[in-house]
């Protein structure tokens, strides 16, 4: 079994200074019943480079792999949170956010089978792949946010209805977790960087020829369709 600060050094390895940047951070593990699952105390993180976040409506490439969506809100930045030893409040991080989107994260995994247990999933990028930014619905964090409905559409006529209470209550919370977690490790939330912030509507699988849109509350939406890498 890996441990978690060798775990989540091999995902920074990824991104070690020179080979690329990070665009943006992904939270998982942000509902109770996955962390039960996982024998998780805390969420989990994830990095994303530039390349990994497109902008909807999106056609994004697969493999033949498994595939999931789930719909988000997604946050961006303007200002820095620096690593510290004092953590951060919640309207210290709320105040640094200058934009909020609705967001469609697809994930996958590098490993086969993908259930993975907790040291191998965040090894494993928190299964993290690319994240798609769709409509801005704010140009900053708003208390309303903490429980308003999102759906999921599609593929097909499927549909998932969620909430974005269901990211631990209140998306800000995972938000701040992150902020906390960073600076606690000596990172920081730069300018600039995306933040998705947990799911609302649980994940689907999805494979080439599928499309999935995501609507926030009716304020906003965000759409990816899928085509074949080949």
């Amino acid at each position: 079994m890996i441990d978690l600060s060798a775990a989540y050094a091999i995902q920074a390895s990824i991104f070690a200074e020179g080979v690329q940047p990070i665009a943006g951070w992904k939270i998982g593990l942000t509902g109770d019943a996955p962390r039960k699952s996982k024998g998780a105390d805390a969420p989990a993180a994830g990095r994303l480079a530039g390349a990994d976040i497109l902008s909807s409506p999106a056609l994004a490439p697969i493999s033949t792999g498994d595939h999931y969506v789930e719909a988000e809100l997604v946050v961006r930045f303007g200002t820095a949170l620096p690593a510290r030893d004092a953590p951060f409040t919640s309207a210290q991080v709320a105040a640094a956010i200058d934009a909020v989107h609705v967001g469609i994260e697809l994930v996958t995994s590098r490993f086969a089978p993908d259930d993975l247990p907790l040291g191998l999933l965040i090894a494993d990028n928190c299964m993290a792949d690319r994240l798609v930014i769709g409509d801005k619905v704010s140009d900053g964090w708003e208390d309303r946010f903490a429980d308003m409905a999102m759906t999921l559409d599609g593929p097909g006529k499927d549909r998932r209805e969620g909430t974005t209470a269901a990211v631990m209550g209140d998306p800000l919370q995972a938000i701040a977790w992150l902020a906390n977690w960073l600076a606690k490790n000596g990172l920081a939330l730069e300018a600039g960087q995306w933040v998705s912030s947990g799911t609302c509507t649980g994940v689907k699988p999805v494979a080439a020829g599928d499309r999935v849109s995501a609507d926030f509350a009716g304020l906003g939406g965000a759409t990816v369709e899928f085509t074949s890498e080949s």
